[in-house]
């Protein structure tokens, strides 16, 4: 059975700095399940990952109101919506090395 949808921000210090990020924090506190992680290295700040199908697929750039609208309901409905896709991060080596982070929390 997958891990449950959930939010995941990361908490590094370019991410705190940027903004929005106290606005994400509040919007991923309202999603069960939700974490904060160290820095994942794939700065476009804020950075939250949502967790679908036991797979974490992350986000940049999660500025506006929209933004985390759209990242809230990922995480209700189990699917990006085509907003989140073209804010998408693949590809990158930091996706890789923030997988094996997360790993023993999926």
């Amino acid at each position: 059975m997958s891990a449950p949808a959930c939010i995941v921000v990361c908490v590094g210090k370019d991410c705190r700095s940027s903004k929005g990020f106290s606005k994400l924090r509040r919007a991923a506190a309202g999603v069960p399940g939700s974490m904060e992680v160290p820095c994942q290295g794939l700065c476009h700040g804020p950075v939250a990952g949502v967790r679908v199908g036991g797979d974490i697929r992350w986000v940049s750039r999660v500025r506006n109101g929209k933004m985390r609208a759209a990242l809230v309901n990922a995480a209700r409905r189990g699917r990006l919506s085509d907003r989140l896709h073209a804010h998408e991060v693949r590809k990158r080596r930091g996706v890789l090395r923030a997988a094996r982070r997360l790993s023993p929390l999926a």
